[in-house]
């Protein structure tokens, strides 16, 4: 009998490990997953991984089992033809040469592992053109007032035009950027969008870019900064240009930079400088 739940649990453990592990591959940075509410069949980035560590556990606790329930077995695989126990027989060779091609290949970056992990962060970084990135770390835990005076906002302008959005109306310049989506049922990020359609002709977009880079902007494309801040790509493009800096929209912060005997932070500031 508890052979047959040893090896059913670990299956079922493993099935759900690997499906985790799938996602867990997947899901956009935490910034941007937590910015965009992200959530996968119903379940947010924190349950998935929550569910992968646990699960995860389950699966080393039912496979310490099965190896003392079949422990006589695998001590046959270390023993050679006279029955000799020898612990570095040929399939032990191979399976601890195997496991350390992958494993220092990791850190030298060798292939097939560095492609597997570049794949990974551009599905991840990917992600940002789609759900947009978060103007600074944790934005969406901040106060509406906090929020607003960070990106250079009228609060109480922005406050208006949420409520007549069709925001919660117990919302207030107290209430946490994320409890004003929820009221709606909507991202972060769209809280972020309609505030800027509404104080858009009154204000530069360009100004409104908090004095420091989000994380991670020297990976971001232009495009995606751009989309980050509702600026206008070609605009910005433009105002680079102006200031003899050569750019494209696809090209990543650390790329034009680059391109140009310069760093991300000061590209960042060329886009915020004022004519």
């Amino acid at each position: 009998m508890l052979r047959k739940i040893t090896s059913l649990t670990s299956f079922l453990a493993l099935i759900i490990t690997l499906v985790t592990s799938v996602i867990l591959y997947i899901v956009p940075q935490g910034r941007v997953a937590y910015w965009a509410d992200w959530h996968l069949m119903g379940l947010s980035k924190e349950q998935w991984g929550d569910i992968h560590i646990t699960v995860g556990t389950l699966f080393l606790v039912m496979l310490f089992i099965h190896l003392w329930l079949n422990w006589k077995p695998i001590t046959a695989y270390m023993k050679n033809q006279a029955r000799e126990m020898v612990v570095m027989t040929k399939p032990m060779i191979i399976s601890v040469a195997l496991t350390a091609f992958v494993t220092v290949g990791t850190l030298l970056g060798l292939p097939p592992m560095q492609q597997l992990i570049d794949l990974g962060a551009s599905i991840k970084d990917g992600a940002v053109a789609t759900y947009g990135n978060p103007p600074y770390g944790h934005a969406e835990l901040s106060p509406l007032k906090k929020f607003c005076g960070f990106l250079g906002f009228d609060a109480e302008k922005a406050l208006a035009a949420l409520q007549q959005k069709g925001y919660g109306p117990d919302i207030s310049l107290q209430t946490p950027v994320k409890e004003i989506a929820a009221s709606k049922g909507v991202s972060p990020q769209q809280v972020l969008d309609d505030i800027r359609v509404a104080l858009g002709e009154s204000m530069d977009p360009f100004a409104a870019m908090p004095a420091t880079p989000p994380e991670g902007t020297g990976k971001l494309a232009l495009a995606d900064i751009c989309k980050t801040f509702g600026l206008p790509l070609q605009e910005a493009v433009a105002k680079l240009n102006t200031q003899s800096i050569k750019a494209d929209g696809a090209w990543t912060m650390k790329k034009i930079a680059n391109e140009n005997g310069m760093n991300p932070k000061e590209v960042y500031d060329a886009l915020r400088a004022t004519p």
